[in-house]
């Protein structure tokens, strides 16, 4: 192990001391998952990473977006299987189906963020390399929705959201200087070229809404319209953006989240959740604010970054998920013990639909089902 390893395992030790626990008032319901309390449904042909989770107009699905550039579908009882809803490369579908490799994201394509139409039944697809897509009723391939732009103008493509009365779609973009595959640089060098992007169909024009922004990511409307959340991953925030009311075009803080927060969704019974990728340590502010350190943490090899990442969020109770008020109070929690530890490692959204979680991970071969 030489110098510049040992000193940064030293400060992840140190950094790891300070998010051993998570403070939950005592009214806060936890949901405390063991193993065998999940239902873990492995994907099709061996894909992984389940990023988002959506269902249809007529409560069909869910459907997900995978690691070989496809869009899955499930088919409930009696069938319970996967079907191939879509893909972004149907020349490559036979090479890409099953991929898990990073380095081939840029062809096959990475579908995140996935949002349906309610009146015309399209289904938006946010791909991190390819842009923002979208699928008709009976087709099989997605097709760029704003088609004079080139992908990589909007490359890094993440959360989506709609606007059913206008039409009007809302996406983020994550980085202008890196890749997907590149996410962890994103965190470590504190980037801030992310952006929130509104697309205008009748227009055919897409308008930065939001600049300056650390990692936005999922993105989720309020009930009545008024405004946006979204997720800024490296600074551990929910930010609340005004689409309605004298604080239009008005961004505001909801709430400091304790962990790096990924997608979120709106809850039926009220309030979001939002899945957390893992907790946020001080290494992270540290590489931020110190570039020296910055400058040793990027020097390291890929896989040894992420094992110190990973080694922070090894200790004490593990929380996966939250759901919040619309004011960032914590109503529920979602921890995991023993067993499940290995199974759920990071989650990237959790979806409620008729006293069911809809589990999913960017990590993770499966997806899984909570029933409350």
């Amino acid at each position: 192990m030489n110098t510049t390893t040992k000193l940064l395992l030293a400060l992840a030790v140190f950094a790891a001391a300070a998010v051993l626990s998570l403070d939950l008032r005592s009214d806060v319901r936890l949901l405390e998952i063991r193993d065998g309390d999940v239902e873990l449904i492995p994907l099709l042909d061996g894909a992984a990473g389940p990023e988002s989770i959506v269902f249809g107009g007529g409560g069909e699905g869910p459907y997900t977006s995978v690691s070989d550039g496809r869009v899955l579908k499930w088919l409930p009882p009696p069938e319970r299987r996967w079907v191939e809803h879509s893909c972004s490369v149907p020349e490559l579908l036979d090479s890409c189906r099953g991929s898990k490799d990073t380095k081939r994201e840029q062809e096959c394509g990475r579908p995140l963020g996935l949002k349906f139409n309610g009146k015309t039944g399209e289904l938006y697809v946010a791909d991190a390399y390819l842009g923002l897509r979208v699928v008709s009723p009976g087709e099989n391939v997605s097709r760029p929705l704003v088609p004079q732009w080139p992908a990589t103008q909007f490359s890094f493509a993440n959360g989506v959201e709609i606007d059913h009365e206008t039409g009007v779609i809302y996406f983020t973009q994550t980085s202008t200087r890196f890749q997907r595959r590149e996410f962890l640089n994103i965190v470590i060098t504190g980037d801030n070229t992310g952006r929130l992007l509104k697309y205008d169909p009748k227009e055919n024009k897409v308008e930065v809404l939001v600049d300056g922004l650390c990692f936005p990511n999922g993105l989720a409307m309020s009930n009545d319209g008024s405004y946006l959340l979204l997720a800024e991953t490296t600074t551990g925030k929910i930010l609340r953006y005004w689409l309605k009311t004298p604080k239009a075009s008005t961004t505001e803080e909801v709430v400091q989240l304790p962990g790096f927060p990924d997608n979120i969704k709106m809850s039926p019974r009220g309030g979001f959740w939002v899945g957390l990728h893992a907790k946020r340590g001080k290494i992270a502010e540290w590489s931020i604010s110190y570039p020296w350190l910055r400058r040793l943490i990027l020097k390291l090899p890929a896989q040894r970054i992420q094992r110190i990442s990973s080694f922070l969020t090894g200790f004490g109770r593990q929380v996966i998920a939250l759901r919040l008020s619309e004011d960032g109070k914590t109503i529920e929690a979602m921890s995991v013990h023993g067993a499940a530890r290995k199974v759920f490692k990071s989650i990237s959204e959790v979806e409620e639909r008729d006293g069911s979680l809809w589990i999913g991970s960017v990590l993770s071969p499966f997806l899984g089902i909570y029933h409350l």
